[in-house]
This record gives C-alpha cells, sequence and structure tokens, in this order.
C-alpha cells in the first residue's frame, strides 16, 4: 500500500527520465530511480529532489566520492548537484571467514602494507582465516559482510562541488575522518570477520593506494629577511599610505 512501482520500457517509450516526470505529477513523497544513466534523467532527478522530494537512486562508480565527477560528467549544473545532494554510500560485498574453520594468522609485511598499518596498528591476535571444511566446501568462507563508504555532504563538501576539485575534496576527507572503505577494510580484517586477500579481490585499487596529500591549512612563507639598519641617506616618506623609501638627492 502506498507504493507505486513502474515498469521501465525503452522500446515503448517507458525511459528513466519519462517514468520520473511522470512520478513527479502524481507529488510522491519518496521516489526510488533505479539508475541515473543520462542528462535528462539526472537533470530531473536533481530538480526533484530541490522540491522537497526524498530522491534515492544509483549510479556505477568506483567509491562514494567517485560519484560526485561522474554526476557532473553526465550533466547537471554543479550548483544543483551541491544543493540537492544529502549523501552517498558505496558497498562492495567481502566474504566472511568461516566460522567453523577459522584458525589463529600473523598477518605478514605484506598484509601490513595493503591496509596501512604497522604492527602494533594490527590486532594481530584478532587476525583470522580459514583452513577449508566440508561446510565452505573447503574456500575458507562463509556468507559475506558488507564494506560500506559513507560521504556525508556536508557545508564544505558542497563549496567543493561547486568550485572545487577531487584533489580539494580527498584532502578535506582526509583530514576530517571520513569512513573510507579502506576504515572498513581496516575494521573488518583487524576484528577477523574477512582477510586481506579478499579485500583485494572486492575492493578497486584506488580506495587502498589512493595518495593522500596533507591539508596545509595557510601557505607556507619563507622565513623573511631581517632587514639592514636604515641608511642615513634614506628618509621614510607616506604614499598612498604606505611607507616608502626615497634616497635624498
Amino acid at each position: 500500500p502506498c507504493i507505486t512501482q513502474t515498469q521501465v520500457h525503452e522500446p515503448a517509450g517507458m525511459t528513466f527520465a519519462a517514468g520520473l516526470r511522470a512520478i513527479l505529477r502524481q507529488d510522491p513523497d519518496i521516489i526510488m530511480l533505479g539508475e541515473v544513466r543520462d542528462h535528462e534523467t539526472a537533470e530531473t532527478a536533481v530538480r526533484a529532489a530541490l522540491t522537497g522530494h526524498l530522491v534515492l537512486t544509483t549510479l556505477h562508480t568506483n567509491d562514494a566520492t567517485s560519484a560526485i565527477p561522474r554526476l557532473k560528467d553526465i550533466g547537471p549544473d554543479p550548483g544543483l548537484i551541491s544543493d540537492a545532494l544529502l549523501g552517498i554510500v558505496a558497498q562492495r560485498l567481502a566474504r566472511k571467514i568461516c566460522a567453523h574453520c577459522a584458525e589463529p594468522y600473523t598477518p605478514t609485511e605484506r598484509d601490513l602494507n595493503v591496509l596501512g598499518l604497522d604492527m602494533k596498528q594490527a590486532n594481530p591476535t584478532a587476525w583470522r582465516r580459514g583452513k577449508g571444511c566440508g561446510r565452505c566446501f573447503n574456500s575458507g568462507y562463509l556468507g559475506r559482510e558488507a564494506l560500506i563508504e559513507m560521504l556525508n555532504i556536508d557545508t564544505t563538501v558542497r563549496q567543493i562541488i561547486y568550485e572545487g576539485s577531487m584533489t580539494d575534496l580527498h584532502r578535506y576527507l582526509s583530514e576530517s575522518g571520513f569512513q573510507s572503505f579502506q576504515m572498513a577494510a581496516i575494521e573488518k580484517v583487524t576484528t577477523g570477520r574477512t582477510t586481506v586477500d579478499e579485500v583485494l579481490r572486492v575492493l578497486p585499487h584506488s580506495a587502498l593506494y589512493r595518495k593522500r596529500s596533507p591539508i596545509v591549512p595557510n601557505p607556507i612563507v619563507p622565513n623573511p629577511i631581517a632587514p639592514k639598519p636604515p641608511d642615513a641617506t634614506l628618509r621614510p616618506i607616506v604614499t598612498n599610505g604606505f611607507k616608502e623609501k626615497t634616497a635624498l638627492n
């Protein structure tokens, strides 16, 4: 009850964009759009969000932050995107270590390098791996668990979407404690729920190896050279409110 679903059928003219326009005429409270794949659909979805509707949709990208340039490439004005977005969630399903054959595992240097940890940070006593059994068909894994990356669109992120670059966004997120795929992977591996090999299998390369540049809040200015003692042949004069030194003739 109170839910209406419309099947997309492009040969009959019922595209995502056409269906979305028809839905908006019915004054919905929440709109779930299967996928944004073209300019018309993206533009209509953004404008629907700006007129008081909660719009949920999907995009094909590697991670949460990549949804922003993807939306820009599709076509809506960056100002509209920054106003319309509330949040972006990305997820990958990782296989869980089989609880029936899990055994302690000591992380290698390669494991630590993948996650960007040292041995003290890694909580090595909690690491596990499955040796394989009949219940998991000798795979060492049984079941799946989500690795989730969530980007909250705050005031700073809105400003970056409007007039900044992806480099600016990554710098800001690395400074603000953004819960990235890498953070999710660290949490799952160091609590014995999945393995580094599984993380490498399901996560995009950029999620684990993206370069993170530190934010420099103020530009670095070289130490000023100590001024020389005033020359007796010079006297200060004021021009347009600024002191200058002019040689006496």
